[in-house]
């Protein structure tokens, strides 16, 4: 059975895109940046393109949004 890749998320910035791949990294959840080079060379297509995206295999989908999730809720109970 092949797993696809979904988008997970969109993002404005590159670093933001960045922090969550890390988060979901260090949880053992592959990810991967898209639009990267074309937002960051020409920032106008971000608009066109849905920006920049971070996709992940169907299969992890729920477990990334929950950690992505958790992570916010932890920060902002701080």
């Amino acid at each position: 059975m092949e797993d696809k890749l979904i988008t997970l998320k969109n993002y404005e910035t590159m670093v933001d895109a960045m922090f969550d791949q890390e988060i979901l990294k260090e949880n053992n959840i592959e990810s991967s940046i898209n639009n990267e080079n074309t937002v960051e060379l020409l920032p106008m297509f971000g608009e066109i393109n849905d920006g920049l995206r971070i996709v992940v295999f169907e299969n992890d989908f729920e477990q990334a949004i929950k950690i992505l999730e958790d992570y916010k809720d932890a920060i902002d109970n701080l």
